[in-house]
């Protein structure tokens, strides 16, 4: 992907110098076929060869609304080039400028509408952190990211991996700021049941489980929707409930924001808001029957896992 948006750069800005080419070119051409240079048209036409560079450096920024019009411009540039070529009574050595015109204005129009290097370049420089500070320390409103987890989670028919899948096509088709403002969200739910009763919880349900463990069976609970995850930090215990732990295998959904933004971006996602990583609670001791008889129907429902 970063190899494509480096392509996309370099097509870029060739193009653009292409253009102010053609349009110095053009320039000339107008005022050496006249008798007498005209003042006023010569500032009109620098000021429009201003306001072409400004539009491209506008469409290198990742502007869209400067892409649209661009597009628009050089489309009607291509049709007055095409005009000018047939209705031009000359030498057609001498219409080559406009052959010229039509080839360079129909690999801008092309590149800026549909060229996959210029769409991963152009999402790449819309993502600019320097451009928004702050942007990228929002959190997604809880009702929206629910409805994405829920959204994964229905299509995936319970599958955990086809929910990773389903969840990374659902991010795709948000905006980058949107995909970190999910992630913030995700790490602050993370954060919030950051605790010692969830840490309980993973361990019986997997008969052990390390940091890393935990930290993945939050993202998975996570998974599991909103009405488990309510109901669990309402009640440890109605994780007793569940009917598939996925044997434990809790890893990937945490990961899938971050995978989703490189693929929409071609860069690595912006930290944005820190996870709680200071636990709290009561301790428990994995030794003896601590775990059983603070977590009595737990155990009972995962004892095959808990005694192993």
């Amino acid at each position: 992907m970063k190899d494509l948006i480096k392509l996309g750069k370099k097509r870029t800005l060739l193009i653009s110098l292409s253009i102010l080419l053609v349009s110095i070119h053009t320039i000339y051409f107008y005022n050496v076929s006249v008798l007498e240079i005209e003042p006023t048209k010569l500032l009109q036409q620098f000021i429009r060869f201003l306001l072409t560079i400004g539009l491209l450096l506008m469409v290198y920024k990742g502007k869209n609304w400067a892409r649209i019009i661009a597009i628009i411009l050089f489309a009607f540039g291509i049709l007055g080039a095409i005009f000018g070529f047939i209705t031009t009574d000359t030498y057609f050595l001498n219409k080559t400028p406009f052959l010229v015109m039509i080839f360079v204005y129909g690999l801008a129009v092309y590149h800026f509408s549909f060229s996959k290097s210029f769409k991963a370049f152009f999402e790449s420089q819309k993502t600019n952190i320097t451009q928004a500070p702050g942007l990228y320390e929002r959190q997604m409103q809880l009702d929206k990211f629910w409805q994405i987890i829920e959204n994964s989670n229905t299509k995936s028919h319970g599958d955990y991996e086809q929910q990773q899948e389903q969840l990374k096509k659902e991010l795709l088709l948000l905006n980058p700021p949107e995909i970190v403002a999910f992630n913030n969200t995700f790490k602050f739910l993370k954060g919030s049941i950051y605790n010692w009763d969830f840490w309980a919880a993973a361990y019986i349900i997997n008969g052990g489980c390390s940091d890393d463990c935990f930290s993945d069976f939050r993202g998975w609970l996570i998974g599991r929707g909103k009405q488990i995850f309510d109901n669990a930090v309402e009640d440890i215990e109605s994780l007793a409930n569940l009917e598939d732990a996925n044997d434990g295998d809790w890893e990937g959904l945490s990961y899938i924001p971050s995978v989703a933004f490189e693929e929409k971006t071609g860069i690595d996602m912006p930290i944005g808001i820190r996870q709680n990583m200071i636990i709290f609670g009561d301790e428990w001791n994995e030794e003896g029957d601590d775990l059983k008889n603070k977590y009595p129907k737990l155990w009972m429902a995962f004892e095959e896992n808990s005694s192993s």
